[in-house]
């Protein structure tokens, strides 16, 4: 088995993501370690764009990911860790695979609720996604 060197875990802030980012902490303890929330604006409605705008829309969504990648470095010292943190914008499973292609990741951690049948079809899976395109080894943890 190859040496893992760098690990990335798809945060957002969810008890799986908490879970995600705690299992890389504990399995991954030599590596570094980036977590990384993507930030979505499609997520928001149309009626809130057309409420508050764009620009207020994207300074907030700024401002969550910023808290939440706070709360991810804190969870880190709680396991007498550090980890690097980024933020990309766009959709998840595409900006997770993007970062950890563009940034030597070794092997990407990510949460999943474990969906099946329709509620996957009609919810789809960003940990699924990620499985399948993902050019590089995928713990999914539930």
């Amino acid at each position: 088995m190859a040496a893992v060197d760098e690990v990335l875990v798809a945060y957002d802030g969810t008890p799986l993501s908490e879970k995600a980012l705690a299992h890389a902490l504990e399995v991954y303890s030599d590596a570094s370690i980036t977590v990384l929330h993507v930030i979505d604006y499609i997520e928001e409605s149309y009626s809130a764009k057309a409420l508050i705008g764009d620009e207020t829309l994207r300074e907030r969504a700024r401002d969550q990911s910023a808290a939440l990648l706070a709360e991810a470095e804190a969870k880190a010292v709680e396991h007498d860790r550090e980890v690097t943190t980024a933020s990309e914008v766009g959709k998840s499973a595409d900006g997770i695979i993007e970062y950890a292609e563009t940034h030597g990741i070794d092997v990407i951690v990510i949460g999943s609720h474990g969906r099946s049948g329709i509620s996957r079809v009609l919810l789809g899976s960003v940990a699924e996604t990620v499985m399948r395109r993902a050019s590089l080894p995928v713990t999914v943890v539930r």
